[in-house]
């Protein structure tokens, strides 16, 4: 009796670990990131609760209908991922030494193209929050989720609830269901000028179907016990 209740709880628990998550706050500070606050990197990566997550910069272009047709990492010295020296971080883009700003902003040419910030993440995730940093009535973002571009021209008014209840500034929203490895956050219009403060985000269990594998067989077996021993 005391084996057959151990078989249950063990089962009853990994099912109960393997189904529970708790959401992760990434903060891009320039102090969780560990590097110089005010300057411009190739990429940047922190990790917490175990999630890992890379951050590079790109230029992008698209057919104008949510559609990207080609994009392109920003390298070279001085360009890439701006990290501000604010206490309270947050990531930018600078894709031109001449004239370009530090925002993730828009343009649509070769001399002012459109820009966007890709998060690669160590392990699959649910996005669930984000912040903006200098997003105004007029900006907009578009988010493309393992390559299928899911938002188009978004803001505060596009979906029910999306804006998170007392933001002042229109910059902070909620998502559900979208989940992946990678998050690109662009824009795509000389009105679009934002910068992306912080992010929440929860694990994306995978463990389930074995663990309910694991207690099929574990009740299976009991059966299999009991019927030897009748």
């Amino acid at each position: 009796m005391k084996k057959n209740l151990s078989l249950y709880g063990f089962a009853a628990f990994a099912l109960i670990a393997s189904s529970s998550a708790s959401a992760t706050l990434l903060d891009y500070s320039y102090t969780n990131l560990g590097v110089t606050g005010g300057e411009v990197y190739n990429s940047v990566s922190m990790t917490v609760d175990g999630i890992a997550v890379d951050v590079t910069a790109y230029t992008i272009e698209n057919n104008g209908a949510g559609l990207i047709s080609s994009m392109a990492q920003i390298t070279g010295t001085g360009l890439g991922v701006y990290v501000s020296s604010s206490a309270s971080g947050n990531l930018g883009v600078l894709s031109s030494s001449s004239g370009d700003g530090t925002n993730m902003d828009g343009g649509g040419s070769a001399s002012d193209p459109d820009e966007g910030l890709l998060f690669t993440f160590s392990e699959a995730v649910s996005l669930s929050y984000i912040n903006f940093d200098s997003f105004g009535s007029g900006d907009d973002f578009n988010l493309t989720v393992d390559g299928v571009t899911l938002l188009w021209d978004f803001n505060d008014s596009d979906l029910p609830n999306s804006l998170v209840p007392g933001s002042p500034d229109n910059d902070e929203f909620l998502f559900s269901g979208i989940s992946g490895t990678e998050f690109l956050f662009w824009v795509d219009s000389d009105s679009d000028s934002m910068r992306i403060d912080r992010m929440r985000v929860d694990r994306v269990s995978v463990s389930e179907p074995a663990t309910l594998a694991l207690m099929s067989l574990g009740l299976a077996w009991l059966g299999f016990r009991k019927k030897r021993q009748a």
